[in-house]
Protein backbone atom coordinates (compact mmCIF):
# COMPACT_ATOMS: atom_id res chain seq x y z
CA UNK A 1 0.00 0.00 0.00
CA UNK A 2 1.23 3.50 -0.90
CA UNK A 3 0.54 6.38 1.50
CA UNK A 4 0.36 10.11 0.91
CA UNK A 5 0.18 12.42 3.91
CA UNK A 6 -1.24 15.85 3.20
CA UNK A 7 -2.24 19.08 4.90
CA UNK A 8 -4.80 21.42 3.38
CA UNK A 9 -7.08 24.33 4.07
CA UNK A 10 -8.63 25.03 0.68
CA UNK A 11 -8.25 21.54 -0.80
CA UNK A 12 -5.27 22.16 -3.11
CA UNK A 13 -2.99 19.61 -1.44
CA UNK A 14 -5.69 16.95 -1.34
CA UNK A 15 -6.46 17.43 -5.02
CA UNK A 16 -2.77 17.00 -5.85
CA UNK A 17 -2.42 13.96 -3.58
CA UNK A 18 -5.46 12.27 -5.12
CA UNK A 19 -4.27 12.81 -8.70
CA UNK A 20 -0.85 11.37 -7.86
CA UNK A 21 -2.46 8.48 -6.00
CA UNK A 22 -4.69 7.62 -8.94
CA UNK A 23 -1.58 7.27 -11.09
CA UNK A 24 0.48 5.11 -8.74
CA UNK A 25 -2.52 3.02 -7.61
CA UNK A 26 -3.23 1.14 -4.38
CA UNK A 27 -2.90 4.32 -2.38
CA UNK A 28 -4.29 5.91 0.75
CA UNK A 29 -4.35 9.63 1.45
CA UNK A 30 -4.00 10.61 5.10
CA UNK A 31 -4.95 14.07 6.33
CA UNK A 32 -2.54 15.48 8.89
CA UNK A 33 -4.64 16.88 11.73
CA UNK A 34 -4.25 17.20 15.47
CA UNK A 35 -6.24 13.95 15.78
CA UNK A 36 -3.63 11.95 13.86
CA UNK A 37 -1.30 9.75 15.89
CA UNK A 38 2.10 11.26 15.03
CA UNK A 39 3.99 8.53 16.87
CA UNK A 40 2.51 5.59 14.98
CA UNK A 41 5.23 4.01 12.78
CA UNK A 42 4.62 4.53 9.07
CA UNK A 43 5.10 1.74 6.58
CA UNK A 44 4.58 2.14 2.82
CA UNK A 45 6.03 1.11 -0.50
CA UNK A 46 5.78 4.63 -1.95
CA UNK A 47 5.49 7.33 0.71
CA UNK A 48 4.50 10.89 -0.11
CA UNK A 49 4.07 14.24 1.60
CA UNK A 50 1.99 17.04 0.08
CA UNK A 51 1.54 20.40 1.75
CA UNK A 52 1.10 24.13 1.04
CA UNK A 53 3.72 26.81 1.57
CA UNK A 54 2.93 29.19 4.43
CA UNK A 55 5.15 32.27 4.73
CA UNK A 56 8.01 30.53 2.86
CA UNK A 57 7.72 27.62 5.29
CA UNK A 58 5.22 24.88 6.04
CA UNK A 59 2.11 24.60 8.21
CA UNK A 60 3.28 24.47 11.83
CA UNK A 61 1.27 21.33 12.54
CA UNK A 62 2.84 19.61 9.53
CA UNK A 63 6.30 20.54 10.77
CA UNK A 64 5.45 19.05 14.16
CA UNK A 65 4.22 15.92 12.38
CA UNK A 66 7.49 15.59 10.45
CA UNK A 67 9.52 16.05 13.61
CA UNK A 68 7.69 13.21 15.34
CA UNK A 69 7.00 10.77 12.53
CA UNK A 70 8.76 7.40 12.53
CA UNK A 71 9.16 5.80 9.12
CA UNK A 72 9.66 2.09 9.66
CA UNK A 73 9.67 1.15 5.98
CA UNK A 74 9.50 3.02 2.66
CA UNK A 75 11.12 2.11 -0.65
CA UNK A 76 10.54 5.49 -2.32
CA UNK A 77 9.78 8.85 -0.69
CA UNK A 78 8.61 12.03 -2.42
CA UNK A 79 7.47 15.49 -1.37
CA UNK A 80 5.25 17.99 -3.20
CA UNK A 81 4.76 21.58 -2.13
CA UNK A 82 2.18 23.94 -3.62
CA UNK A 83 2.14 27.72 -3.50
CA UNK A 84 0.80 30.82 -5.21
CA UNK A 85 3.86 33.02 -4.81
CA UNK A 86 7.29 31.74 -3.93
CA UNK A 87 8.25 28.55 -2.13
CA UNK A 88 11.39 29.98 -0.56
CA UNK A 89 13.51 27.23 0.94
CA UNK A 90 10.62 25.16 2.24
CA UNK A 91 11.93 22.02 0.52
CA UNK A 92 15.31 22.61 2.12
CA UNK A 93 13.55 22.85 5.48
CA UNK A 94 11.73 19.60 4.74
CA UNK A 95 14.97 17.88 3.75
CA UNK A 96 16.69 19.11 6.91
CA UNK A 97 13.94 17.64 9.09
CA UNK A 98 14.20 14.30 7.31
CA UNK A 99 18.00 14.21 7.47
CA UNK A 100 17.78 14.43 11.24
CA UNK A 101 16.03 11.06 11.04
CA UNK A 102 18.54 9.69 8.51
CA UNK A 103 15.80 9.58 5.89
CA UNK A 104 16.66 10.29 2.27
CA UNK A 105 14.13 11.88 -0.07
CA UNK A 106 14.00 10.48 -3.60
CA UNK A 107 12.02 13.21 -5.35
CA UNK A 108 11.16 16.89 -4.79
CA UNK A 109 8.34 18.67 -6.62
CA UNK A 110 6.72 22.13 -6.60
CA UNK A 111 3.29 22.99 -8.02
CA UNK A 112 1.86 26.46 -8.65
CA UNK A 113 -1.75 26.67 -7.43
CA UNK A 114 -4.43 29.36 -6.91
CA UNK A 115 -3.91 31.96 -4.21
CA UNK A 116 -6.14 31.77 -1.12
CA UNK A 117 -4.40 33.50 1.81
CA UNK A 118 -6.72 36.45 2.32
CA UNK A 119 -4.68 38.20 5.01
CA UNK A 120 -1.96 39.15 2.52
CA UNK A 121 -4.12 39.61 -0.56
CA UNK A 122 -7.19 38.24 -2.28
CA UNK A 123 -8.05 34.78 -3.53
CA UNK A 124 -7.88 34.49 -7.29
CA UNK A 125 -11.22 35.10 -9.03
CA UNK A 126 -12.97 31.98 -10.24
CA UNK A 127 -11.92 32.25 -13.88
CA UNK A 128 -8.26 32.85 -13.04
CA UNK A 129 -8.26 30.05 -10.45
CA UNK A 130 -9.80 27.68 -12.99
CA UNK A 131 -7.04 28.48 -15.50
CA UNK A 132 -4.31 27.98 -12.91
CA UNK A 133 -5.80 24.61 -11.97
CA UNK A 134 -6.02 23.64 -15.65
CA UNK A 135 -2.37 24.59 -16.12
CA UNK A 136 -1.34 22.63 -13.03
CA UNK A 137 -2.76 19.30 -14.23
CA UNK A 138 -0.01 18.45 -16.77
CA UNK A 139 2.62 19.35 -14.17
CA UNK A 140 0.98 17.14 -11.53
CA UNK A 141 0.64 14.29 -14.01
CA UNK A 142 4.32 14.67 -14.92
CA UNK A 143 5.20 14.42 -11.24
CA UNK A 144 2.91 11.43 -10.84
CA UNK A 145 4.58 9.64 -13.76
CA UNK A 146 8.03 10.20 -12.28
CA UNK A 147 6.80 8.90 -8.94
CA UNK A 148 5.23 5.88 -10.63
CA UNK A 149 8.56 5.22 -12.36
CA UNK A 150 10.38 5.87 -9.07
CA UNK A 151 12.73 8.35 -10.64
CA UNK A 152 15.18 10.40 -8.64
CA UNK A 153 14.30 14.10 -8.81
CA UNK A 154 16.73 16.41 -7.00
CA UNK A 155 15.68 19.58 -5.23
CA UNK A 156 16.06 22.70 -7.36
CA UNK A 157 18.61 25.31 -6.36
CA UNK A 158 17.15 27.97 -4.07
CA UNK A 159 18.09 31.64 -4.34
CA UNK A 160 19.75 33.50 -1.51
CA UNK A 161 16.58 35.54 -0.94
CA UNK A 162 14.46 32.39 -0.87
CA UNK A 163 16.65 30.94 1.86
CA UNK A 164 16.55 34.23 3.73
CA UNK A 165 12.74 34.45 3.64
CA UNK A 166 12.42 30.93 5.05
CA UNK A 167 15.03 31.56 7.72
CA UNK A 168 13.73 34.94 8.90
CA UNK A 169 10.05 35.29 8.05
CA UNK A 170 8.76 31.77 8.60
CA UNK A 171 9.70 31.70 12.33
CA UNK A 172 7.87 35.02 12.79
CA UNK A 173 4.79 33.55 11.11
CA UNK A 174 4.97 30.40 13.22
CA UNK A 175 5.03 32.53 16.35
CA UNK A 176 2.31 34.88 15.09
CA UNK A 177 -0.33 32.22 14.44
CA UNK A 178 -0.39 31.22 18.11
CA UNK A 179 -2.32 34.38 18.89
CA UNK A 180 -3.77 35.23 15.49
CA UNK A 181 -7.26 33.78 15.89
CA UNK A 182 -8.38 36.64 18.12
CA UNK A 183 -9.02 38.42 14.81
CA UNK A 184 -11.61 35.91 13.55
CA UNK A 185 -15.29 36.70 13.92
CA UNK A 186 -18.62 35.60 12.49
CA UNK A 187 -21.32 37.79 11.01
CA UNK A 188 -25.11 37.71 11.15
CA UNK A 189 -25.00 35.37 8.13
CA UNK A 190 -23.89 32.48 10.39
CA UNK A 191 -26.60 29.80 10.61
CA UNK A 192 -24.78 27.48 13.02
CA UNK A 193 -24.16 24.72 10.47
CA UNK A 194 -20.87 23.78 12.15
CA UNK A 195 -18.85 23.23 8.97
CA UNK A 196 -16.12 25.56 10.26
CA UNK A 197 -15.74 23.38 13.34
CA UNK A 198 -15.58 20.19 11.28
CA UNK A 199 -13.03 21.30 8.66
CA UNK A 200 -10.56 22.83 11.12
CA UNK A 201 -7.49 20.54 11.13
CA UNK A 202 -6.52 21.41 14.70
CA UNK A 203 -9.90 21.44 16.48
CA UNK A 204 -9.50 25.16 17.04
CA UNK A 205 -13.21 25.93 16.66
CA UNK A 206 -16.11 24.85 18.87
CA UNK A 207 -19.73 25.93 18.68
CA UNK A 208 -21.13 27.56 21.78
CA UNK A 209 -24.64 27.09 23.16
CA UNK A 210 -25.95 29.41 20.44
CA UNK A 211 -24.23 27.38 17.73
CA UNK A 212 -21.80 30.20 17.01
CA UNK A 213 -18.08 29.49 16.37
CA UNK A 214 -15.59 30.20 19.13
CA UNK A 215 -11.86 30.07 18.36
CA UNK A 216 -9.59 28.31 20.88
CA UNK A 217 -6.22 30.06 20.40
CA UNK A 218 -4.25 27.41 18.51
CA UNK A 219 -4.89 28.39 14.89
CA UNK A 220 -2.87 27.25 11.85
CA UNK A 221 -3.97 30.12 9.58
CA UNK A 222 -5.12 27.62 6.95
CA UNK A 223 -8.38 29.61 6.53
CA UNK A 224 -10.42 26.46 5.98
CA UNK A 225 -13.12 27.99 8.18
CA UNK A 226 -13.32 31.07 5.96
CA UNK A 227 -13.23 29.34 2.59
CA UNK A 228 -15.55 26.41 3.32
CA UNK A 229 -18.25 28.40 5.14
CA UNK A 230 -21.29 28.08 2.84
CA UNK A 231 -22.73 31.35 4.16
CA UNK A 232 -19.52 33.44 3.84
CA UNK A 233 -20.13 34.24 7.49
CA UNK A 234 -16.54 34.14 8.78
CA UNK A 235 -14.13 37.05 8.53
CA UNK A 236 -10.61 37.83 9.73
CA UNK A 237 -10.33 41.39 11.09
CA UNK A 238 -11.07 43.82 8.27
CA UNK A 239 -8.77 42.03 5.85
CA UNK A 240 -11.18 39.51 4.35
CA UNK A 241 -14.33 41.57 3.88
CA UNK A 242 -15.62 41.47 0.30
CA UNK A 243 -12.73 39.25 -0.81
CA UNK A 244 -13.07 36.10 -2.89
CA UNK A 245 -13.39 32.67 -1.31
CA UNK A 246 -11.66 29.67 -2.84
CA UNK A 247 -11.92 25.91 -2.55
CA UNK A 248 -10.51 23.43 -5.04
CA UNK A 249 -13.34 22.30 -7.36
CA UNK A 250 -12.23 18.65 -7.27
CA UNK A 251 -12.52 18.44 -3.47
CA UNK A 252 -15.76 18.13 -1.54
CA UNK A 253 -16.15 19.43 1.99
CA UNK A 254 -17.15 15.91 3.06
CA UNK A 255 -13.60 14.73 2.23
CA UNK A 256 -12.16 17.08 4.83
CA UNK A 257 -14.50 16.20 7.68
Amino acid sequence: MHKIFYFTGSGNSLAIAKRIGEKIGQYKVVKVTSKLDFNKPVKADILGFVFPVYAWGMPVLFKKFLEQIEISKAKYIFVVTNYAGNGGNVLGLFQKLMKKKNINIDAFFEIFMPSNYLVMGDADPQDKAAQIIKNSIPKIEECAQKIYDRKMVPMQKVSFMGKLYTKLIYPLFANYIKRSDKNFFFTELCNGCGICEKVCPVENIILNENKNPVWQNHCEQCHACIHWCPQRAIEFSKKTSNKNRYTHPDVKVSELI
